[in-house]
């Protein structure tokens, strides 16, 4: 007889974190969720305590039940990217993490650019120049905390903190080490040239992993800790997005995974570290160990429409009522088209200075179309983005949502309608957990000696696109793209 096992799956994301557990079916017996709050020192600034963290997942093994508690084999973990936390050689923080939200390395960013270049940036990192990359918070702790990183044994991120605490191994895998600005992707490792040119010493780094490796087993101490075996393994997981997209079954070239919510971000798994020709499309170490994917984001999607239901529509229309309204809009919304830069422009056109706006209004239009119009606005979005990969060479073969902004029935519709494409929706809520699940699955079951499992299929609800509405969002989205580009001149 197999003894059952079960893994605990640990998403620290930036609102919450969550350690769900499943069994090897895919099965989810039990989960723990917990608000993950903010800490704003200065305006602008986003920070988060990692000593918070560890306590919140050590409260979440203890409130499990003991009989499901003894029966955990394995743990894995996935998270927000970019942010970085100095710790000691005990790997606990030595102060709280600059998270990815935080703005004040705008001054570090441009420095990085001035040495490097964007284009090298680019060749090298695979990344488009943005303060938000690991590189510009480490160079702003060591220009504004010069003793903290002189104290400092490494610099982690998220995932890595917990990967690293919980095997006190300091340890990074190359899916969250992408979003450093400080890996050759192409030849996954650090790169040397960026180290050099920056003065950081390798030393100061984990060391590189492939996403689902297994790293050791817990400490004595850290099992007593948390009332676990102390034969538990902690295998590398995988940065969010990247997880995301294995969990929904993106798994082949021209899959493309849409992490859609109040911002998107599109991931489609490479088996090759190609750069796009004509745009520079984020290029990152994939979920799957050995591959590589594109990820552009996109700044504004979901949070449009709820910007739109909440702020800007009258009283007395439900969200619901408001989605309904606007599906009744014909394609094309009688010529109104919305210019979705509200927070200005992620990819392609990385632009932080464009506006947002409605073009084509009359008096003809009312609320509903402004509505539809945002909602095609995200799909036109979608389609540029994957214009723009395809001049790669890569094949569209299949989009599969997920997130929040899924739920809104209407604008999956569009959206297979604008790419005259079926859209299948994820139907699970926690696509990074399941992911990295997947992700260590296999290896548990040949090391473990565990009874064979059947394969985990994800469940989907499809679009099927409206061939009628070919021509006139073929017609749309091309005067969208002219608008695009005459606002970008405006703003030189």
């Amino acid at each position: 007889m197999y003894k059952m096992a079960f893994i605990s799956v640990i998403d620290l994301g930036t609102g919450s974190i969550r350690n769900t557990i499943y069994d090897l079916s895919g099965k989810e017996v039990d989960a723990r969720k917990k608000d993950n709050p903010l800490i704003h020192p200065q305006p602008g600034w986003a920070e988060q305590d990692p000593a918070s963290w560890w306590s919140t997942i050590k409260d979440q093994f203890l409130d499990l039940d003991p009989a499901t508690r003894n029966q955990i084999t394995a743990i894995t973990v996935t998270s927000q990217r970019e942010g970085i936390v100095p710790v000691d050689e005990d790997f606990r923080a030595l102060s709280n993490m600059i998270i990815w939200l935080d703005g004040r390395t705008a001054r570090e960013a441009e420095e990085i650019v001035e040495k490097m270049g964007e284009q090298a940036i680019y060749d090298i990192t695979g990344l488009v120049a943005n303060p938000v990359w690991s590189l510009s918070k480490i160079l702003w702790i060591r220009k504004h905390r010069e003793d903290l990183y002189q104290k400092a044994y490494k610099f982690l991120q998220a995932e890595d903190y917990l990967l690293s605490r919980l095997t006190r191994k300091a340890v990074s895998e190359l899916s969250i080490a992408s979003r450093t600005c400080m890996l050759d992707v192409t030849h996954r490792r650090w790169s040397h040239k960026i180290l050099e040119a920056f003065e950081i010493a390798e030393n100061k780094l984990p060391e590189l992993l492939e996403p689902g490796t297994l790293i050791g087993t817990l400490p004595d101490d850290i099992a007593q800790e948390f009332e676990l075996s102390k034969d538990v393994k902690v295998y590398a997981g995988a940065g969010d997005q990247q997880a995301a997209a294995l969990g929904v079954g993106a798994l082949e070239e021209g899959m493309v995974s849409i992490g859609i919510g109040t911002s998107s971000a599109l991931s489609m798994t490479l088996d090759q570290p190609v750069r796009p020709k004509h745009h520079k499309i984020i290029l990152n170490c994939a979920a799957l160990p050995g591959k590589w994917e594109y990820e552009p984001p996109i700044w504004n999607t979901g949070g449009l429409v709820r910007w739109f239901v909440d702020a800007i529509q009258g009283e007395g229309l439900s969200y619901e009522d408001s989605l309904s309204g606007a599906e009744a809009v014909p394609a094309g919304c009688e010529g109104l088209i919305a210019l979705p830069y509200f927070s200005g422009a992620g990819s392609p056109r990385w632009n932080p200075d464009l506006k947002g706006g409605f073009y084509g209004l009359g008096l003809h239009h009312g609320q509903f179309h402004l509505l539809r119009s945002l909602m095609e606005s995200i799909a036109f979005e979608i389609k540029f983005n994957i214009e723009s990969i395809r001049s790669s060479g890569i094949l569209l073969k299949k989009v599969i949502l997920s997130g929040g902004a899924s739920k809104n029935r209407p604008l999956c519709q569009i959206i297979s309608d604008v790419l005259q494409a079926e859209v299948d929706v994820f139907v699970e809520s926690e696509a990074s957990s399941k992911g990295v699940f997947l992700l260590v699955r296999d290896a548990i079951v040949a090391d473990g000696g565990q009874a064979p499992t059947p394969s985990v299929t994800p469940e989907y609800i499809s679009f099927i696109p409206d061939p009628g509405n070919k021509e006139t969002y073929d017609q749309v989205y091309q005067r969208y793209i002219r608008l695009g580009d005459h606002l970008e001149k405006l703003n030189e």
